[in-house]
């Protein structure tokens, strides 16, 4: 009687893997598993521990104790805290701006809020002499960089620091404004811009407007523009 593999064989001239795993059982030739090698990123990471480990280990000398990490990493690694002599040479230029009696934490916090004395020195060289540290971090803190308030300045506008503050968290830039001024709105006042901004009027909307215009030989106000915006909202 044929065996299943005599038939098999017989049907098809391709090996079979079910066959030759029955052929090498029977000779005893089956390859003994081989083992899995290593994870390398196991490992890795393991070395990466012992060498933070060792390093806080002699950092803190025999005492050490690793039962809180995260204080740690938080007491002895500094991540972007700048250097004494950063805060010295600030402290300097603070001065000769007669900005006086600031300590290291004083500077650290008005650098953190986006202050330095270069971003001073920029605004003072714009007029504002008197500026003061709590105007310097509204004007930081709303984004309000030198280039703004001298593209403004540069476009005619009359602005105090805090209309600086409103027009930028309302979204105002200069590119925006000159756009305006382009298209003829050179008197555009700060309370249109932010209306502006507020409910969306952007410059394509503007420019359609004043094709409108040129078709109809009739001007178009910025308060009309302004109120198709709000009821086409």
């Amino acid at each position: 009687m044929d065996t299943y593999r005599d038939r098999y064989s017989s049907e098809s001239s391709e090996p079979d893997p079910l066959d030759d795993y029955l052929n090498r059982a029977e000779s005893g030739d089956l390859e003994k598993k081989r083992p899995e090698p290593p994870d390398q990123g196991k490992k890795y990471v393991l070395i990466a521990i012992l060498v933070i480990v060792g390093f806080f280990y002699f950092r803190g000398g025999p005492g050490f104790n690793f039962t809180n990490p995260v204080n740690i990493f938080s007491s002895g690694v500094s991540f972007n805290q700048p250097s004494e002599d950063l805060l010295n040479r600030m402290n300097a230029r603070m001065v000769e701006m007669g900005y006086t009696d600031l300590s290291h934490d004083d500077l650290r916090q008005l650098r953190s809020n986006g202050v330095t004395a270069t971003y001073i020195s920029n605004i003072r060289g714009l007029g504002f002499t008197d500026l003061t540290l709590d105007e310097a971090v509204r004007l930081a803190q709303a984004v309000v960089s030198s280039t703004f308030m001298a593209m403004m300045l540069e476009l005619g506008y009359d602005l105090d620091v805090e209309d600086f503050v409103t027009l930028r968290r309302a979204g105002v830039t200069a590119h925006y404004t000159s756009n305006i001024h382009d298209l003829g709105y050179r008197d555009v006042t700060v309370e249109q811009l932010i209306r502006m901004q507020r409910i969306g009027v952007d410059i394509p909307l503007i420019e359609r407007f004043k094709r409108i215009e040129s078709e109809r030989g009739e001007d178009v106000s910025l308060e009309e523009i302004i109120r198709y915006r709000i009821s086409n909202q």
